[in-house]
């Protein structure tokens, strides 16, 4: 049975997976690989212009023929909001210091490991909601998205892995924690 005979459900979760699965990439690499913290910056900077770069050029032109520019403009301000509550809330309850990959974070900060799940869970939600609303209309998913979504996931990932080790955390704590969120989170 082909891939694309299995229910689309599954098809999009698959993909969901597949690109949640770079995070383990990410974090095995701050792991494994010494990083200074420019590196690592100008690693989190490509990331962040690969989605930019898919957003702007593959989904806002589509959403735009689709429904026109209302619907984006009330999804980015919605998202927004939601995104910044989110982070607030966050930052509030302990988590100040969780996308710093210097000493910042330490071993004891309340709520740092579950801040970055959080985050994760937020992020991979709407690119996990992307790929499947592709497979609604029988085009198939996006390669271009695929492959932001993959790659932009690497840099998150790494980075706060790199600061996790630099706070002390174990080496079954960080990636347990990046092992569990692609697999756990509901959008992937």
């Amino acid at each position: 049975m082909a891939l694309h005979d299995w229910p689309i459900w599954l098809q999009a979760g698959l993909w969901g997976l597949l690109g949640a699965c770079s995070l383990i990439v990410g974090a095995a690499t701050a792991y494994l690989v010494p990083l200074g913290t420019r590196i690592t910056a100008g690693i989190m900077s490509f990331g962040c212009g690969i989605l930019i770069s898919a957003v702007a050029y593959d989904l806002v032109f589509e959403g735009f023929r689709s429904a026109g520019l209302r619907p984006i403009i009330i999804g980015a301000i919605a998202g927004s909001i939601a995104y910044a509550i989110a982070n607030w809330l966050v930052s509030r309850n302990g988590a100040r210091h969780r996308k710093r990959s210097g000493q910042q974070q330490t071993p004891s900060e309340q709520g740092g490991g579950l801040a970055i799940a959080i985050g994760s869970l937020l992020d991979g939600i709407p690119e996990s909601v992307v790929l499947g609303v592709s497979l609604l209309g029988g085009g198939g998913v996006s390669l271009a998205v695929f492959a932001a979504v993959f790659l932009s996931n690497v840099p998150e990932g790494l980075s706060s892995a790199a600061g996790m080790k630099n706070a002390g955390r174990s080496k079954a704590y960080v990636f347990g924690l990046w092992t569990t969120i692609p697999s756990c989170a509901p959008g992937y």
